[in-house]
């Protein structure tokens, strides 16, 4: 059994030359072994390689797919930035290719409804909206041929009525000249010669009159009108009115509004409740900067309910330093995002700070625009716009309500929602969450769940900063149609007429009318009562339509 013979023989020298066969078969033997050994750790080896190389290749693919699925989520979001909705609330997105086709097929339903008459059937009659009654009437009388005012009977027929069809019409841009005439008077001595005074003019050296001036305001920043397609409109009138002519009329005009911008901010800081938010603005020729460099244009929104305020400011920066100067003399509540540009003024002056909760929502609104279809369904980022939702709908439900029942509401209905809400979000972000984006909006609603609540403590404050992104996407609209502004000074003067344009469409004017009066007036007013007469909250839009309607004109 052992490789040895059953009988070993006697002879010693026999059984030593058996042991040393045996020796050298075990000694093979071994050397048997050490090869299948070597074959297997060899073998191992390949085998532990390709287990290894395999993992790689699965992480490789991983990672790859991560970067697919990642690349899809932001392939997603371009789609929706470019070609999608902007707002968060309509659902149909796509309307907007074919609004005209859609409207118009609203606009028509009327007419073939049918609604039930005892007996019979008829058709409603298309519904009409009346024109408002403050417009002017050009009216078209249609009379009948003197052959038709008799019956067939011979009878001369009697009126009775009339059928009236309104139709609304609109005359184009006219042009005018408005011819300022003295007439001069002398004494036959020759010792004396006088003629009246006339207004001042807000340029006195330029053949621009405060309506035409006003006009070229409210086209380029309200309607978004550059300065070029108004140089094309004037010139189909045969008007030559370069450009560079139509910015420094912008420029010197803006100049007369200064006392009264100068009022408006002293109104923004007697207030103790302010909203604050920047957009970019590029300027060509500014000292000791690029072209390419980006500023920004400051927006400063508050006063009291029945005296809103809205300053726009232009500044080279985007800076802390420059948001303290803004904001330096500032004292109370401070509605704004997260950006760390505000903090040196919150710590400076002691503000408190009621964050906007569009900025927080919308992080998880984005995730949403980029999950797609199939994964965005009970994905954590739909839950927290879910979240917010109902605080929202206690929004809209008070919005009519005074300022001590919101505050019961708020403290009745949005706090306890507001503790669930936030004890979701770091339940949530305690278990782990594998997206980025998610990850972010939990991250951003914990840190700020303190100043983001802020609006509950107080009826007045708004639950967002929505009115001063409004101001920042009229004029992103306008930069988006013009572009730069071209020297500092352009962009300063911008920022005055921004500041009244919005200013006077938060009292309710008529922006064309309320910065022709102001343009008319401003420059006659000696004394700091004549401009406060001027502050849109003294004058009602009726009394800004009569002096317009007051005006010169053909």
């Amino acid at each position: 059994m052992d490789g040895l013979p059953s009988q070993l023989p006697d002879d010693p020298t026999a059984l030593k030359a058996l042991l040393q066969q045996q020796q050298r078969t075990i000694e093979q033997q071994r050397k048997d072994l050490a090869r299948k050994q070597q074959f297997f750790d060899r073998s191992q080896k390949k085998l532990n390689a390709s287990e290894q190389r395999v993992e790689r290749f699965r992480e490789k693919v991983i990672r790859k797919q991560g970067h697919i699925e990642h690349l899809e989520e932001r392939l997603r979001r371009l789609l929706v930035h470019r070609f999608g909705q902007r707002s968060e609330k309509n659902p149909d997105q796509f309307q907007l290719f074919n609004e005209a086709e859609l409207l118009a097929e609203q606009a028509d339903e009327p007419v073939g409804d049918e609604v039930a008459v005892p007996a019979h059937t008829r058709k409603r009659k298309k519904a009409s909206h009346a024109l408002p009654a403050d417009l002017p009437r050009v009216e078209v009388v249609y009379e009948l041929e003197a052959s038709e005012l008799h019956c067939a009977c011979g009878k001369a027929l009697v009126r009775i009525g009339e059928e009236v069809h309104e139709q609304l019409a609109v005359i184009p841009q006219q042009y005018y000249v408005i011819r300022h005439v003295r007439p001069m008077f002398a004494c036959s001595c020759k010792a004396c010669i006088r003629s009246a005074s006339m207004p001042v003019q807000p340029l006195p050296a330029c053949q621009v009159s405060p309506q035409l001036l006003a006009h070229v305001m409210v086209s380029k920043y309200l309607d978004g009108l550059p300065l070029y397609r108004q140089e094309k409109i004037a010139a189909r009138e045969g008007l030559d009115l370069p450009r560079a002519k139509l910015a420094r009329w912008l420029i010197d005009g803006s100049r007369v509004f200064q006392p009264l911008v100068n009022l408006l901010t002293d109104t923004f800081f007697d207030y103790d409740i302010a909203m604050s938010d920047d957009t970019g603005i590029r300027v060509l020729k500014e000292d000791g900067r690029a072209a390419i460099s980006q500023s920004a244009l400051w927006i400063r929104r508050g006063g009291p309910p029945d005296k809103p305020v809205v300053l726009v400011d232009y500044a080279a920066s985007k800076s802390g330093e420059t948001a303290y100067g803004l904001l330096s003399e500032f004292r109370g509540t401070l509605v704004c995002d997260g950006a760390s540009n505000f903090n040196k003024a919150v710590m400076r002056n002691g503000l408190s700070v009621a964050l906007c909760n569009d900025h927080a929502r919308r992080r998880f609104h984005k995730v949403c625009a980029g999950l797609g279809k199939e994964k965005v369904a009970g994905s954590i980022a739909q839950q927290g716009l879910q979240w917010y939702r109902r605080l929202y709908e206690i929004e809209r439900s008070i919005k009519d309500l005074s300022v001590e029942h919101k505050y019961e509401r708020r403290q009745a209905q949005a706090v306890p929602h507001w503790e669930e809400f936030i004890a979701w979000a770091r339940q949530v972000q305690s278990e782990g969450v594998a997206h980025a984006g998610t990850r972010d909006a939990l991250s951003y609603l914990i840190k700020h769940a303190e100043q983001l609540q802020h609006y509950c403590d107080d009826g007045r404050l708004p639950i967002s900063n929505i009115q001063s992104e409004h101001v920042a996407k009229t004029i992103a609209i306008a930069r988006k149609n013009f572009l730069f502004a071209d020297t500092a000074a352009g962009a300063k003067s911008s920022g005055r007429i921004f500041s009244l344009i919005e200013t006077a469409r938060a009292n309710g004017h008529h922006p064309q009318r309320y910065l022709s009066v102001l343009l008319t007036e401003l420059p006659n007013v000696t004394d700091v009562d004549q401009v406060e007469a001027l502050l849109p909250w003294n004058l009602t839009p009726a009394m800004v339509a009569q002096r317009y309607a007051a005006y010169p004109a053909p």
